[in-house]
Protein backbone atom coordinates (compact mmCIF):
# COMPACT_ATOMS: atom_id res chain seq x y z
CA UNK A 1 0.00 0.00 0.00
CA UNK A 2 1.02 3.95 -0.70
CA UNK A 3 1.45 6.03 2.15
CA UNK A 4 -0.56 9.22 2.16
CA UNK A 5 0.94 12.08 3.55
CA UNK A 6 -1.69 13.57 6.17
CA UNK A 7 -1.72 17.04 7.57
CA UNK A 8 -1.64 16.48 10.82
CA UNK A 9 -2.22 19.79 12.49
CA UNK A 10 -5.85 19.70 13.35
CA UNK A 11 -7.74 17.13 14.75
CA UNK A 12 -9.98 15.49 11.65
CA UNK A 13 -13.16 17.11 11.65
CA UNK A 14 -11.79 20.48 13.70
CA UNK A 15 -12.67 23.79 12.12
CA UNK A 16 -9.65 26.25 12.73
CA UNK A 17 -10.91 28.88 15.90
CA UNK A 18 -10.29 31.78 13.10
CA UNK A 19 -12.64 30.70 10.53
CA UNK A 20 -15.15 30.56 13.55
CA UNK A 21 -14.68 33.90 15.23
CA UNK A 22 -16.61 35.75 12.14
CA UNK A 23 -19.41 33.05 12.07
CA UNK A 24 -20.08 33.67 16.03
CA UNK A 25 -19.99 37.47 15.74
CA UNK A 26 -22.39 37.61 12.27
CA UNK A 27 -24.82 35.05 14.60
CA UNK A 28 -25.29 37.42 17.31
CA UNK A 29 -25.42 40.25 14.82
CA UNK A 30 -28.10 38.94 13.23
CA UNK A 31 -30.09 37.82 16.76
CA UNK A 32 -29.32 41.41 18.25
CA UNK A 33 -31.12 43.18 14.79
CA UNK A 34 -33.92 40.22 15.34
CA UNK A 35 -34.29 40.63 18.73
CA UNK A 36 -34.87 44.37 17.99
CA UNK A 37 -37.45 43.97 15.13
CA UNK A 38 -39.79 42.06 17.07
CA UNK A 39 -39.31 44.46 20.07
CA UNK A 40 -40.52 47.33 17.46
CA UNK A 41 -43.20 44.58 15.97
CA UNK A 42 -44.84 43.52 19.38
CA UNK A 43 -44.61 46.35 21.98
CA UNK A 44 -45.42 49.19 18.96
CA UNK A 45 -49.36 49.67 17.87
CA UNK A 46 -49.72 48.82 14.28
CA UNK A 47 -48.56 51.82 11.85
CA UNK A 48 -47.17 52.75 8.91
CA UNK A 49 -44.56 53.65 11.37
CA UNK A 50 -43.67 50.26 12.87
CA UNK A 51 -44.14 48.90 9.65
CA UNK A 52 -41.37 51.04 7.96
CA UNK A 53 -39.05 50.08 10.99
CA UNK A 54 -39.40 46.59 10.40
CA UNK A 55 -38.93 47.08 6.99
CA UNK A 56 -35.80 48.49 7.07
CA UNK A 57 -34.31 46.22 9.70
CA UNK A 58 -35.12 43.10 7.87
CA UNK A 59 -33.37 44.56 4.62
CA UNK A 60 -30.51 45.51 7.03
CA UNK A 61 -30.32 41.94 8.28
CA UNK A 62 -30.80 40.98 4.12
CA UNK A 63 -27.69 43.35 3.10
CA UNK A 64 -26.08 41.81 6.06
CA UNK A 65 -26.26 38.18 4.95
CA UNK A 66 -25.47 39.26 1.26
CA UNK A 67 -22.10 40.80 2.11
CA UNK A 68 -20.98 38.47 4.86
CA UNK A 69 -22.42 35.12 3.76
CA UNK A 70 -22.44 35.82 -0.03
CA UNK A 71 -19.02 37.80 0.40
CA UNK A 72 -20.16 40.90 -1.93
CA UNK A 73 -17.80 43.03 0.38
CA UNK A 74 -14.96 41.77 -1.28
CA UNK A 75 -16.08 41.95 -4.95
CA UNK A 76 -15.54 45.02 -6.88
CA UNK A 77 -17.13 48.42 -6.51
CA UNK A 78 -19.04 48.21 -9.62
CA UNK A 79 -21.17 44.65 -8.87
CA UNK A 80 -21.85 46.12 -5.48
CA UNK A 81 -23.42 49.15 -7.34
CA UNK A 82 -25.51 46.89 -9.69
CA UNK A 83 -26.97 45.16 -6.72
CA UNK A 84 -27.78 48.04 -4.36
CA UNK A 85 -29.17 50.32 -6.71
CA UNK A 86 -32.23 47.71 -7.89
CA UNK A 87 -32.20 47.07 -4.20
CA UNK A 88 -32.69 50.81 -3.26
CA UNK A 89 -35.61 51.36 -6.31
CA UNK A 90 -37.35 47.88 -4.49
CA UNK A 91 -37.25 48.91 -1.28
CA UNK A 92 -38.57 53.40 -2.32
CA UNK A 93 -41.42 50.53 -3.58
CA UNK A 94 -42.21 49.18 -0.83
CA UNK A 95 -42.29 52.07 1.17
CA UNK A 96 -44.90 53.78 -1.75
CA UNK A 97 -47.26 50.68 -0.90
CA UNK A 98 -47.02 50.59 2.39
CA UNK A 99 -47.51 54.66 2.73
CA UNK A 100 -50.55 54.04 -0.22
CA UNK A 101 -51.69 50.54 1.67
CA UNK A 102 -52.34 52.11 4.75
CA UNK A 103 -54.21 55.30 3.31
CA UNK A 104 -56.87 52.99 1.30
CA UNK A 105 -57.05 50.75 4.60
CA UNK A 106 -57.94 54.03 6.57
CA UNK A 107 -60.41 55.34 3.72
CA UNK A 108 -61.95 52.15 3.55
CA UNK A 109 -62.69 51.69 7.48
CA UNK A 110 -63.82 55.03 7.70
CA UNK A 111 -65.94 54.59 4.91
CA UNK A 112 -67.56 51.94 6.47
CA UNK A 113 -68.27 53.90 9.92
Amino acid sequence: MAAHATDETLPQGEIAKPNTAWIWKTFFILVGITAVEFVFVFLMEPSTFRNSIFIVLTIMKAFFIVAEFMHLKHETKGLIWTILVPMALLVWLLVALVTEGSYVGEVLQNMFK
